[in-house]
């Protein structure tokens, strides 16, 4: 399925894999806070766990130092610069040097002042310092009496840099899974909605197939959805045939009827003499043509959108060829055929008078070399279209009689055998189909004619 940025499938997509993809970061969002909340109620539970075993481990001796040696049950407490850190600091009633844990090897960290961040009341606090090695340290402190009145401060100080860094490769592996995730959804997304949306595909080639002359209805299986909707337009295809059919029918004998009074009249005429019966036949072979005209521009009117009429260029052009060769032996007719498959959508009679007339107009001006083309004009307002050139190398018309050219009955040169109808006959025909007649000079410096007309299949 071709996806436009217009298009439903595009729409859908679209607006589904935004979705996804925001559902996908709210995911991520919530288990990533959600990591970070357990693991810092975890950090949190884990120092004070370490804050009672420091105090389990410290008493007073007779001296009235600070004594003990407290083990926490983690080796980072050993180790320099870990981030890992306890400390004993004597208050009241309490003699001798503070009690630290070997990873301060001699280092200290700072803590706020007791006016700026007071003790809770159970006498605790926790604050965010700078640790001995640049780290990031979460402090946890209490200060306790440890009998008689002998108060001392005990602080436990765990990484915060390094749960930082914990919880940034979490949220760094749950993001690459997420994206990984989000991808694939993304992906089948689009793959099930295109396969949900190939019965419209194949809708379109099946109308594509009427249209191009290929088909006449909608055929195949189609989903219970869009079946309504088929079944409509080839109801609609089937009423459209019978309009045409008629409109031709209508057309046909109203041609009858009117033909035989005609004929009646011009007879008439022309069995009489004098002026009076000049005129009759005159007018009467006038009105012949003129209804023969209009009724041939009403024929077209019916089935110029009809998906009826197809006619392949090549062997209509090839054929006339031929013939204006053989009628026209002293003079070279050259013919290209740039699209081997081109197709005129309407009738193969029209075609063959749009080329008769213009080839017959330009072996009737040229001296030496006539050509005839036929290549792609392109697509406008989502129609293809045909051009077929004819080139001569005579004198050619001026560009300001190019106009009067295409006007019915003038005749540019009275001296040249003619009625003048030529190229008004094209310039109609080819109006009716919707397309136009293009005079110019050709290469050689004669006349340059171009028509363009709607086409299937290119």
């Amino acid at each position: 399925m071709k996806l436009r940025h217009n298009s439903l499938g595009v729409r859908v997509i679209l607006f589904s894999s935004l979705w996804a993809i925001a559902a996908i970061a709210l995911l991520g969002w919530l288990l990533i806070g959600l990591y970070r909340s357990d693991s810092q109620n975890g950090f949190a539970n884990l120092q004070e766990a370490q804050l009672f075993n420091l105090v389990g481990a410290v008493f007073v001796d007779e001296n009235g130092a600070l004594a003990g040696n407290p083990n926490l049950g983690n080796s980072r407490f050993l180790e320099p610069a870990s981030g890992w850190y306890w400390r004993v600091l004597p208050m009241e009633n309490v003699d001798g040097d503070a009690l630290v844990s070997p990873s301060l090897a001699g280092a200290d960290f700072s803590a706020p002042p007791l006016a700026e961040l007071p003790l809770d009341r159970q006498y605790r606090r926790d604050f965010l310092t700078q640790g001995p090695g640049g780290e990031e340290i979460r402090v946890l402190e209490s200060e306790i009496d440890l009998g008689d009145g002998r108060i001392a401060r005990f602080q436990v100080a765990g990484n915060q840099t390094e749960f930082e860094y914990t919880v940034r490769d979490f949220a760094r592996r749950v993001g690459l899974m997420l994206l990984v995730f989000g991808l694939g959804v993304v992906v089948i997304n689009a793959a099930i909605l295109l396969f949900g949306l190939r019965p419209l595909d194949h809708a379109r080639a099946a109308l594509a197939a009427i249209r191009n002359g290929q088909a006449t209805n909608l055929e195949g299986s189609f989903p219970s959805e869009i079946e309504p909707l088929v079944d409509e337009m080839n109801a609609l295809i089937d009423n459209n045939r019978r309009i045409v059919e008629r409109s031709r029918t209508q057309v046909g004998n109203l041609a009858h009827s009117l033909k035989t009074p005609l004929t009646v009249l011009t007879n008439e005429a022309a069995a009489k003499s004098g002026p009076s019966a000049r005129v009759v036949e005159e007018q009467a072979r006038a009105m012949d043509y003129q209804i023969q005209h209009y009724l041939k521009r009403a024929r077209i009117a019916a089935q110029r959108e009809s998906i009826i009429f197809r006619t392949e260029v090549k062997p209509v052009a090839e054929k006339l060829v031929s013939v204006m060769r053989k009628l026209n032996p002293d003079k070279r007719i050259e013919f290209n055929m740039q699209v081997q498959a081109a197709v005129f959508m309407g009738e193969k009679e029209d075609l063959e008078e749009i080329l008769g007339n213009l080839m017959e107009n330009a072996t009737k001006w040229g001296r030496q070399t006539i050509s005839l083309s036929v290549s792609d004009a392109g697509q406008t307002d989502g129609r293809r279209w045909l051009r077929l050139t004819v080139e001569d190398d005579g004198p050619g018309i001026a560009a300001g009689e190019r106009e009067t050219a295409l006007k019915r009955g003038k005749r540019l040169d009275e001296t040249v055998p003619g009625t003048g109808l030529g190229l008004a006959i094209v310039a109609e025909t080819a109006s009716a189909y919707g397309g136009r007649i293009e005079l110019g000079e050709s290469a050689a410096g004669g006349l340059r004619a171009d028509i363009i007309l709607p086409a299937a299949g290119l």
